[in-house]
Order: structure tokens, then C-alpha cells, then sequence
């Protein structure tokens, strides 16, 4: 697939996720780190200045680059939330709101949006991107990816100890950013032709074991689960996670068209806003609603989400977007031309 259909289906997955019972988010954000891991790996190299005034401007974009619209989400959900009685985290705390503005280390104040938590890894990972960037230029391609098979076996380990894998902090998914990096770094090769498809294989064979689909069960595996169970469910999203590297991973180096841009553009607006509608679809239905009602009743909430994101979209992120650009110093291609190019309207 091309990368930005890729990333709309990435999104589409989470939303499945929220809107039934397969807890299949969880390895298609981890595709979404290993995305950012390689298009930053080229924004950084681009990036503009020297030293400190460098990374300054390098991160405060990426910052503009995810909260407008978070913000805009988290003021959507804090106000559903408020008519449902539904939130237990302050929102008349101005120090949540601080924290939450800050992205990084979000987490732990309590969330609005579940699926935030990604966000504060993103952003945890753009503060240490520009380090990890200065030390790809002193290493070759095996070392590039001898370090990534150093984070994953880091990220096991914490997660084998008991560390749950939906969390805020960047060390279990570190492997993943740096999966994208080191695919950045070697030059994007194409993969062996066998490899997606042994991969697919391997995931459809993970998906046939019941004891698979039962980890995979949001609502037999929940966070009162027995601790083993919750384990075993954290292993099995990285490893379903690095499953689908193969088939995600390439397509960044696939063409993409206006169409294309647009699909990708609104992968993050979906992933954002899906959230409201699911609350209130879950809200107003009945315990006793029949199966086609929830279907019904998911579809509306699902082309509400469409049509929200479209808007918010055309009315606010882009033209931020435009805005931040004309701000924030980015494009110095020296030194860059052997690299492949980075576009970076197909990453968010």
C-alpha cells in the first residue's frame, strides 16, 4: 500500500479496536512508531541551525505538529465527558491542563483520550530523536539495526517483568522508532519478496490459536485481569507489532499521490476524534440493544468521525500546518541527497 492509505488503515485499526472487542490497537500504533522513527529520522537530518537553536526548532514543530488538534480533542472529550459523569481525571486542574499541553509525561496525570498515551510516547521519543539522529551518522546500517534489535530485546524485558506495553513511557517501544530509523538509515532497501508474506502467514497462524483470540479479547483480558494474562497480552502486541513491520514499513517508499497525502492527513484527525463519537454511541444505547442496533449505531458513529475529521482537518490543521512551516526554519537538504526524501506532509 502506499504510505498514506497505510496510515489511514493503521488509524482504522485502532478505531476497530475502540468499537468492538478485538484489542488490536495496540500493534498498529506500535506500526505508527516505527513510521515516525523512519520520516523523523530524515526530518531531523533536514532540519535547520546549529546546536541548541537546532533542536529547539526541531521540536517545537513537532509539538505544533501534534497539539492543535489534540487540544481541540481533549476539549471535545472534556466536555462530553462532563455531560455523561463520566471523567475521573481534574479538569479544573489548571496543572492536568499544563501537563496534558506538554504532551510528554501526560500519562500518568490521567487521561481523557486512551489513546493519548501513544501521544506521549511520540513526543518522548521527539525530545530524544535529535540524540538518536547524531548517533545513526556515526554508526553503518548493521549497527543502525543492531540497535534496534537492542531496544526490542530492552522493551521484552520490561514487558516480560511485568511493565505494561500501553503506557506512556518510550523504553518498551523504543525498538520500534528505532526499527524506522535504521530503515531510514540503510537507504530504505527493498524487502525480500518472501518476507511480507511469511510474516502474514505468521500473524494469520498467531490470530487461528484460541488461546490468541482469547488475549485478544478486551472483554475477557481487562486491567483486572490476572497479571499473567496481562503479560502475555503485552508480549503478544509487540510481537504482532513486529509482525507487521514488514508489511507497513515499505510503504514509505511507494509514490504518493494528492489522494494519497489526503488519506494520510486524516489518518491523525480520526485517531483523535473517533473517541467522542464512540463515547456517546456507548452512552446512549441501551444493555439490551440487539446486534445490528450497535452496528448501526457504530457505523454513525464511525462516518461522524469521518466527517469531523475532514473539517477540522481543512479549518484547523492545515492551516496551522501552513503556518508552522512559514515559523519554524526546517528544510537544509545538504548532506542529504543520498538519503530518501522525506515529504513531510505524509507524516504527522
Amino acid at each position: 500500500m502506499n504510505p498514506g492509505i497505510t496510515r489511514l488503515v493503521l488509524a482504522g485499526i485502532v478505531c476497530l479496536s475502540h468499537f468492538s472487542s478485538l484489542a488490536v490497537g495496540g500493534p498498529a500504533v506500535a506500526c505508527f512508531f516505527a513510521l515516525s522513527g523512519y520520516w523523523i529520522a530524515g526530518l531531523w537530518r533536514q532540519q535547520a541551525g546549529e546546536g541548541l537553536s537546532r533542536y529547539t526548532h526541531f521540536v517545537s514543530a513537532r509539538w505544533l505538529r501534534l497539539a492543535p488538534l489534540l487540544i481541540l480533542a481533549l476539549a471535545g472529550q472534556a466536555l462530553i465527558s462532563s455531560v455523561f459523569h463520566l471523567t475521573d481525571v481534574p479538569l479544573s486542574s489548571p496543572e492536568w491542563w499544563l501537563r496534558q499541553l506538554g504532551i510528554a509525561s501526560s500519562t500518568p496525570a490521567g487521561l481523557l483520550l486512551p489513546q493519548q498515551w501513544s501521544l506521549d510516547v511520540e513526543m518522548r521519543f521527539y525530545l530524544v530523536a535529535p540524540l538518536l539522529g547524531i548517533a545513526f551518522a556515526l554508526i553503518r546500517g548493521r549497527q543502525a539495526w543492531l540497535l534496534a534489535v537492542v531496544a526490542f530485546a530492552a522493551g521484552i524485558t520490561m514487558v516480560s517483568s511485568g511493565h505494561p506495553v500501553i503506557s506512556g513511557e518510550l523504553m518498551p517501544h523504543l525498538g520500534f522508532f528505532l526499527a524506522g530509523m535504521a530503515f531510514h538509515h540503510t537507504g530504505g532497501f527493498t524487502l525480500p519478496r518472501w518476507l511480507p508474506w511469511t510474516c502474514l502467514a505468521g500473524i494469520v497462524f498467531l490470530l487461528a490459536l484460541p488461546h490468541v483470540r482469547y488475549l485478544l479479547n478486551s472483554e475477557l483480558v481487562t486491567t483486572g485481569s490476572p497479571a499473567h494474562d496481562l503479560q502475555q497480552q503485552s508480549l503478544l502486541v509487540m510481537l504482532l507489532g513486529l509482525l507487521a513491520l514488514p508489511l507497513t514499513l515499505p510503504s514509505v517508499l511507494r509514490p504518493s499521490s494528492k489522494l494519497d497525502r489526503l488519506l494520510g492527513d486524516l489518518a491523525y484527525p480520526v485517531y483523535l476524534f473517533h473517541w467522542w463519537f464512540r463515547t456517546i454511541v456507548y452512552e446512549i444505547r441501551g444493555e439490551d440493544a440487539s446486534s445490528i442496533e450497535k452496528a448501526m449505531l457504530a457505523a454513525t458513529a464511525l462516518a461522524a468521525t469521518a466527517v469531523v475529521s475532514v473539517l477540522f482537518l481543512i479549518v484547523i490543521d492545515r492551516p496551522v500546518q501552513r503556518w508552522r512551516r512559514t515559523r519554524v526554519p526546517a528544510a537544509s537538504t545538504s548532506g542529504t541527497t543520498a538519503l530518501p526524501s522525506v515529504k513531510p506532509s505524509l507524516y504527522p
